[in-house]
């Protein structure tokens, strides 16, 4: 009795896709972890960092702020003693109002306007505005008193000054940098968070993204390593027709890929010597068969030919009745003795004799016995000798009659099918192993579903086949390690694959 698999339950934390997920769920959080760490240091870092340039910064402002504004003042105070002064030269100048004016203008280039209102309510003004636009430039105005030196009042002097831009924008510029300093303060504390909460956010995919990965890969690497324990298991049971179905460029795909191909290899082999069995059944079948039938054949063929002379010839008719059926009986005796001798032909399939022989050789010694084909001149055999002539392992006497065999059942498939003009190519194709010897033919071909049953004997569709032409070359062809198989061919017809080892070194 056939012992049945052992198979052994592991459970789920022994399992290869549960270590595989841990490990990397461990490794993930080592990962996360340290990166969290280290990228704490780092935030804890540039905040003092940060902190220190913004308090540095700020005391930098807080210690300009007071100087921008002294500044300020100073030029204010020099636009209103200025002004002063100017009252006091107009007061002084000789001439028309207009005319004083127009001087004490032309004298300050970055008087904007200078206007004057005396006291009798005569207003005299010159101004820039067109080089210094409202829209462009700020202004500062200073009003001033007109008094005589008997102190009594003339009137006012207005000057407009412009205010330097640099001082302005100075000015602007350090308001936006306190606010940017208190903005920056504030938020600090804020993107402190915000980082942690990434951080958290980023760890926790991480892991569930390692563990995922981690799931993945397991199953996939146990998917494959389950489907190789059952195909193990259906081969222990005896099934060789069995292959794994796991694939990829990993070890375990690769494993696959060759525990395939030793199937394959298994499988051929024992084909093989299932038909080599097969066919030394036969063949003993045919020994017994040859030796039992062909023993009475002749003492047959004698009686009937006595008969046939002793026929006293008394009655007409009695006489042809006698030389019809003796006729007949050695009609059906020599068709015995055809069937006896292919029974024969076929039991004493000589015993492989493998030597090193040139392709070559074997090709032009069958093309020169048998070139001919057919009576019919319009009937072509050619024979193309292949680009490289390495030596196989082979005998060739057998492999020329091997070449026959498949070439004369080309050739009568042919013409029972009707094909004229029969056509039949002979061509070779070298590997690095083997040589590939093809015969194509323009017959009716072979169908799909009996090109493996054709290599069976007694397995035919001829008229006058026998069925053992196709055995004797597959029976050969095994003999020499090597192999036959039948294909479509471009003729038409069918091709006819024979595949010889090469010598080793050849």
């Amino acid at each position: 009795m056939t012992a049945e698999p052992k198979t052994y339950a592991v459970p789920w934390w022994g399992r290869l896709w549960t270590r595989v997920v841990g490990a990397l769920a461990l490794l993930g959080t080592l990962a996360v972890g340290s990166s969290a760490y280290l990228v704490n240091l780092a935030v804890d870092y540039f905040d003092l960092r940060i902190a220190d340039t913004l308090a540095q910064a700020q005391a930098v402002t807080d210690e300009v702020e007071p100087f921008h504004h002294a500044l300020v003042e100073s030029q204010i105070s020099s636009w209103q003693a200025r002004t002063g002064l100017l009252a006091a030269r107009f007061l002084a100048a000789e001439g028309a109002p207009q005319a004083r004016v127009d001087g004490l203008f032309e004298a300050e280039p970055d008087l904007v306007q200078l206007r004057v209102e005396l006291a009798d309510g005569t207003t005299v003004a010159r101004d820039r505005e067109s080089e210094y636009p409202a829209d462009a430039y700020d202004w500062f105005d200073v009003t001033a008193p007109l008094q005589t030196p008997q102190g009594r009042s003339a009137g006012q002097l207005q000057a407009v000054f412009r205010i330097d831009p640099e001082i302005d924008a100075r000015y602007q510029r350090l308001g936006e940098i306190k606010r940017d300093l208190d903005v920056e303060q504030e938020s600090r504390v804020a993107v402190e968070e915000a980082v942690e909460l990434v951080l958290a956010i980023a760890s926790g995919l991480v892991l569930l993204l390692s563990m995922a990965a981690g799931y993945a890969v397991a199953r996939a690497t146990t998917r494959k390593a389950t489907e190789l324990s059952r195909v193990m298991t259906a081969v222990a049971e005896g099934d060789l027709a069995v292959r794994s179905s796991a694939k990829g460029a990993d070890e375990l795909g690769q494993l696959s890929l060759a525990f395939n191909d030793m199937l394959d290899q298994l499988q051929r082999a024992q084909d093989r010597v299932a038909y080599l069995q097969r066919i030394g059944a036969w063949q003993e079948m045919a020994r017994r068969i040859a030796h039992e039938i062909k023993n009475p054949l002749t003492p047959i063929l004698l009686a009937v030919q006595q008969l046939r002379d002793k026929d006293p010839k008394v009655s007409e008719s009695f006489s042809r009745m006698l030389a019809t059926s003796t006729e007949i009986v050695e009609d059906e005796v020599e068709a015995l003795r055809r069937m006896v001798s292919s029974f024969s032909q076929f039991a004493k399939v000589p015993e492989v004799r493998v030597e090193p022989v040139k392709l070559s050789r074997v090709l032009e010694e069958f093309e020169r016995a048998y070139g001919h084909l057919t009576e019919e001149a319009d009937d072509v055999l050619t024979v193309a000798q292949p680009d490289s002539d390495p030596d196989l392992m082979a005998d060739r006497q057998l492999i020329k009659q091997v070449l026959v065999n498949l070439v004369e059942n080309a050739v009568l498939s042919a013409r029972e099918a009707g094909r004229r003009p029969v056509r039949v190519e002979v061509s070779a194709e070298v590997s690095a192993t083997a040589a590939l010897i093809r015969v194509d033919d323009n017959g009716p071909g072979i169908a799909e579903d009996r090109r493996t049953r054709v290599f069976e004997p007694y397995e035919t569709t001829r008229e006058q086949g026998t069925g053992l032409g196709l055995a004797i070359v597959k029976k050969v062809a095994l003999d020499h390690r090597g192999d036959v198989w039948v294909e479509a061919s471009h003729l038409g017809g069918a091709r006819l694959c024979l595949r010889l080892p090469r010598a080793t070194g050849a």
